[in-house]
């Protein structure tokens, strides 16, 4: 019986060790399968398990729960281990995201005042490197007031170092947060402001008013600025849309009277900047800006002399540079087609120089610097003074400017007439802040495109002021007392000397409402002027007083 039994028990051996690697590649394969079905649960684990808004956890949650409930059935128990470190891991993936959520820093605008900096970060850190489009600040304003940053006439000079300053700032910001600035997305700041005054005038040139006393409600100021950033670190732009409130066919932008619908907009400033002060502190800008032949600070209401006598509106070309330190220097060249012209009207013709040093030794610091420029012919006060719509033919024309409507003035000139300037603006520990800008005319214009009594016209003018910054009633508040003259301007429709006082404050973040009185002093009675051979408007020699009540609000 053993002797049958062995040869069958050897079979059955044999057949055990023959169907063995069957059976265990038959195992084998459907481990794999397992695994398979295990590395595809874990992919869709991982698909879910994202850095996302507190609203979408509850889903994922029950996503991994779901997964964790059927992920045992017909395992054997080396595959249920397998199973268990997945949920384990989709359990610290989860824990993992809630405490990033915890800890993520909330970003939020500067909440301090800017004497230890202004700081902007108009960015989705949740989202780097992505297009986006945000608001404010607006350009030359801060959030938030203290000292000389109180100045609500922002004098549009040098606004592309102001922008390229800003975005140093943004980069900075970037970096202290572990970010890069992106190459390969352009962003859009938008900043704006709207304007708003009540005037009262007691008019003491009758030649220039229909009664002595008027007065009046006005939107005088709209504006939306769009700072482009990028795509590149280096290059950047600037659109400034602005509106016009003036009145009638002769200075608005209709054949009719209406102010309200006279109410054009227009492009006031476009720019393109080359530069990265992170980097350089070289720069360029092409295209229609104000050019830098003075800066025209103020902290008052009404725009000074200086700033309506001589600031320059052209589509310039201009190279700069500007030391990124405390203390140190700041220039540039410029270079563009004027309006007015002495022997050909298709080159370019004027142009200028500009340079200036910046200080702060702790309790004084501030600027100052002077510039030139070819031929002041064509600023904005002498291209139009405003009197272009006093006298409409076929009545006797009087002198609007050398770029006047209605064929009152002519750009053709005997001769070119430079101007320089020479300016200052210092601080006193954090409230007392004082400024003073004067600018003149080299030569004197000739009597057959300027005059005043007579010879040719040798143009100056001055505004200097000083202003007190305090907390009133817990609102940054400032006074401001202000001077102002001119000299030979009357053919521009300036007053001879203006005395000006003015109370602002910031109520709300974000706004600023302002109370001034001013007292302008006029030419002689006697005094005669001429443009382009047209007779200049006359006065009185009375003096005019007026009391303007603003109310601004920025984002």
């Amino acid at each position: 019986m053993k002797q049958r039994l062995s040869p069958l028990a050897m079979s059955l051996c044999l057949l055990g060790f023959v169907t063995l690697p069957v059976c265990a590649a038959t195992s084998d394969q459907a481990l794999e399968n397992k695994v398979a079905q295990l590395e595809q649960q874990l992919a869709e684990l991982k698909s879910q398990i994202k850095p996302t808004h507190h609203s979408h956890h509850s889903a994922t949650h029950s996503k991994i729960s779901t997964s964790r409930q059927g992920s045992t059935q017909g395992l054997t128990p080396s595959e249920i281990k397998t199973t268990a470190e997945i949920s384990t891991i989709a359990g610290r993936a989860e824990a993992g995201e809630k405490e990033a959520e915890k800890k993520e820093p909330g970003i939020t605008g500067p909440n301090y005042l800017p004497e230890t900096g202004m700081q902007y970060l108009p960015v989705d850190v949740d989202v780097p490197g992505q297009s986006f489009v945000s608001t404010g600040p607006y350009i030359g304003v801060p959030l938030q007031y203290s000292g000389s940053n109180l100045l609500i006439n922002s004098p549009s000079v040098n606004q592309d170092v102001a922008l390229l300053k800003l975005r140093k700032n943004i980069n900075e910001r970037l970096a202290a947060l572990g970010l890069k600035p992106s190459d390969e997305h352009a962003h859009l700041l938008l900043s704006g402001t709207v304007e708003g005054q009540v005037i009262y005038r007691n008019v003491g040139d009758s030649y220039r008013s229909s009664g002595k006393n008027s007065s009046d409600i006005d939107l005088t100021n709209v504006g939306i600025d769009a700072y482009i950033l990028g795509p590149s670190t280096w290059t950047s732009g600037l659109i400034s849309l602005s509106y016009d409130n003036n009145i009638g066919a002769q200075t608005g932008s209709l054949s009719i009277n209406s102010r309200s619908q006279n109410s054009r907009v227009f492009v006031n400033k476009a720019f393109i900047v080359i530069g990265d002060f992170s980097r350089s502190p070289f720069y360029g800008t092409l295209g229609q800006m104000y050019v830098p032949f003075g800066t025209y600070s103020t902290s008052l209401v009404s725009s000074p002399l200086t700033k309506l006598l001589f600031r320059t509106q052209e589509r310039a070309l201009l190279l700069g540079f500007q030391q990124q330190c405390k203390n140190g220097f700041h220039g540039s060249l410029f270079a563009f087609k004027g309006d007015s012209y002495a022997n050909t009207t298709n080159q370019i013709n004027n142009g200028g120089i500009n340079l200036g040093y910046f200080f702060d030794l702790g309790f004084f610091s501030g600027r100052f610097g002077g510039s030139y420029m070819g031929n002041v012919a064509d600023s904005q006060g002498m291209q139009n003074n405003g009197n272009g719509a006093i006298y409409v033919p076929p009545l006797t024309p009087i002198f609007g400017g050398f770029g006047g409507v209605a064929g009152t003035g002519s750009e053709k000139l005997v001769h070119r007439v430079p101007g320089y300037n020479v300016r200052g603006v210092f601080s006193l520990g954090k409230s007392v802040d004082l400024l003073a800008e004067y600018i003149a005319t080299t030569t004197q214009f000739s009597p057959a495109d300027m005059t005043f009594k007579s010879h040719g016209a040798k143009l100056q003018a001055l505004n200097a002021e000083a202003a007190y910054t305090f907390q009133g009633i817990s609102k940054p508040t400032s006074v401001t007392l202000g001077y102002g003259m001119s000299k030979e301007a009357l053919a521009v429709g300036l007053p001879a000397q203006r005395w000006s006082a003015v109370l602002n404050t910031s109520i709300w973040r974000n706004t600023l409402q302002s109370l001034e009185f001013r007292h302008d002093i006029n030419y002689a009675a006697s005094a005669k002027s001429s443009g382009s051979m047209i007779p200049a408007a006359m006065v009185s020699g009375k003096s005019d007083n007026m009391v303007t009540a603003q109310f601004d609000i920025y984002f």
